[in-house]
């Protein structure tokens, strides 16, 4: 129907929308996808190869040097730091004990359950799933392979245990520390800063952790600390972050190599 005062322009005939309206002055009635597609648009995903590129980079680096430096016996400085945090005052043991369960294998799928429920998306979950138990969980068994330094108790005498008593086998990298640092740097670009520092905080407790339980080296947690660091940063660069849902500081423009 042609009207003598055509009504003003719909807003949904704005913008990239505008090729889609009649000529002036013909009232037609919006397409519900039209109408709805500010709503129902696809989640975009952005990568930051600017940031996460040099972190993959140094933390390697980080890999090779504490496992070049993890060595039988191991270096006067590294025993003393053991067993400063080793000897500890043994009313630790349990709190400690339950925290170390945030680097637990089983802590990948529980947080990528709890990653679901932040991003709303299953690729995140999904890459850390993934990105955890093969490129975390496997390649660090190929480094314990190369590197082959034995933990505490094959290395020295008299190591206090926690809970989970004596163990034996090869010690670097701490599969602990990979596991919780991997789960903070996939998790940080959704978090507030401040529950940045808290998870980040957590991820240096498990180190320590390690440590007083008589589980590793403080070599061993370093390098598998920064190894973490490689997996998460990994995985962020190949699902992408939700740009939607991250902080703003998280994914700053000159990260993102436009």
């Amino acid at each position: 129907m042609i009207l003598q005062n055509p009504p003003a322009t719909p807003r949904y005939c704005l913008g990239e929308n505008r090729r889609m309206c009649p000529r002036e002055g013909v009232l037609v009635e919006p397409d519900a996808d039209i109408a709805g597609s500010e709503t129902q648009q696809a989640p975009k995903w952005v990568r930051r190869p600017r940031l996460d590129g040099p972190r993959i980079i140094a933390a390697a680096l980080v890999v090779a040097l504490t496992g070049a430096m993890s060595v039988e016996p191991p270096p006067s400085w590294e025993e003393s730091l053991f067993w400063a945090v080793n000897g500890l005052p043994r009313y630790l043991d349990f709190p400690l004990w339950f925290l170390q369960q945030a680097g637990m294998a089983m802590a990948i799928p529980a947080a990528a359950l709890a990653l679901w429920f932040v991003v709303a998306h299953w690729r995140p979950p999904v890459g850390l799933v993934l990105g955890g138990i093969i490129l975390g969980w496997a390649a660090a068994k190929g480094i314990k392979a190369i590197v082959g330094r034995g933990r505490p108790g094959v290395l020295l005498e008299d190591v206090v245990y926690g809970l989970d008593g004596p163990l034996r086998g090869i010690g670097f990298p701490s599969g602990h520390a990979v596991v919780v640092f991997t789960i903070a740097v996939v998790f940080s670009p959704y978090l507030p800063r401040w529950l940045r520092w808290v998870l980040y905080g957590l991820a240096v407790v498990v180190c320590v952790a390690r440590l007083f339980a008589g589980a590793h080296m403080p070599l061993d947690v370093v390098g598998g600390a920064a190894f973490g660091m490689i997996v998460g940063s990994s995985i962020n660069l190949v699902v992408g972050i939700r740009e939607d849902r991250a902080r703003p500081e998280a994914v700053p423009e000159w990260s993102l190599g436009r």
